[in-house]
């Protein structure tokens, strides 16, 4: 066995995985054409490799359907927490702001007052309302499952 076939050697599982440099994997291709011995622990570990992809990757496949199902309905959930609580604070946030910012008349006799707080506070009260039963729902779904 000479220098060649141990760089070979440990140039095969590389080169089955597809991570070498394409120099590399000429070099490899070119030494297995004359060299018996390598091209024997390349067919060797070339059916030891197959054989191991083809489980583990039947079994990342489906761990990654069961994980991406379970992110698509945990992103959901947490979108419409996300809308409930950030409703809920604008809910409580516009009644707070209208006595703060309070009103004034003008030295012309205009009132002047940030009414639109108050339909603002009522429409994010609707959607607090709104999707505190959406997560009501989902959440009744999800236990009995």
């Amino acid at each position: 066995m000479n220098k060649s076939c141990d760089i070979v050697r440990d140039l095969i599982p590389l080169y089955l995985d597809n991570v070498c440099s394409q120099e590399s994997r000429r070099f490899v291709e070119e030494h297995v054409e004359h060299c018996e011995s390598c091209k024997k622990e390349l067919s060797e570990n070339r059916i030891e490799f197959d054989s191991m992809t083809f489980k583990s990757d039947k079994e990342e496949v489906e761990t990654m359907k069961k994980i991406a199902h379970k992110w698509k309905k945990d992103k959901s959930i947490s979108f419409m927490k996300g809308i409930f609580f950030t409703s809920l604070l604008a809910t409580v946030a516009c009644p707070i702001l209208y006595n703060i910012i309070g009103s004034k008349v003008l030295e012309d006799g205009m009132l002047v007052e940030p009414f639109a707080l108050i339909p603002l506070a009522y429409l994010f009260l609707l959607i607090t309302i709104i999707s505190g039963i959406i997560l009501a729902i989902k959440s009744r779904i999800r236990s009995n499952q």
